[in-house]
């Protein structure tokens, strides 16, 4: 669960949200509609963490996470869907990726870092995050075929679910 306590974002003059106060509960899908310039994507950010917000409170149900997916879908595009989707926790991606290129690179050297590294990667219970990423983009109704498929081979509509 994600609430929102009294969330008010300024920029200058311009009140962008004053006392905003929303709770996103587990198991359900939102969105954020409104016309250009009207703080869609800061509030999103402000919800990520990414800004911070002229005052009030954003407080993530503990023992859980929060990823944003960028708003350029190119950025994306040399990654299959399902390592996008991982990508979003960062600290577990970036731990598996090291991981990968100390065995690429394998010696005795890196054996103790590579280690290291496997405790922190099970301790983020990142063995089940290929199936927990499968689990969520079938939840999005994203086919299983299109899983291991380049972003940039996706249409636009594709892309944006």
């Amino acid at each position: 669960m994600l609430s929102v306590s009294n969330l008010s974002v300024q920029f200058g003059k311009r009140i962008l949200f004053d006392e905003v106060n929303i709770t996103f509960s587990n198991g359900n899908c939102y969105g954020v509609i409104g016309a250009n310039g009207a703080g869609k994507s800061t509030f999103l950010n402000v919800l990520s963490g990414k800004i911070e917000p002229s005052s009030g409170n954003v407080q993530l149900e503990a023992g859980k996470r929060m990823s944003i997916l960028e708003q350029n879908h190119n950025l994306y595009n040399q990654n299959s869907v399902i390592e996008t989707v991982l990508m979003g926790n960062k600290v577990l991606y970036s731990i598996k990726k090291e991981i990968d290129e100390l065995y690429n690179d394998y010696n005795d050297e890196n054996a103790d870092k590579i280690g290291e590294l496997q405790v922190k990667f099970e301790e983020m219970n990142g063995w089940n995050a290929d199936s927990d990423a499968a689990s969520l983009l079938s939840n999005l109704d994203i086919e299983e075929d299109l899983h291991y498929t380049l972003m940039s081979e996706l249409d636009g509509k594709q892309k944006v679910r």
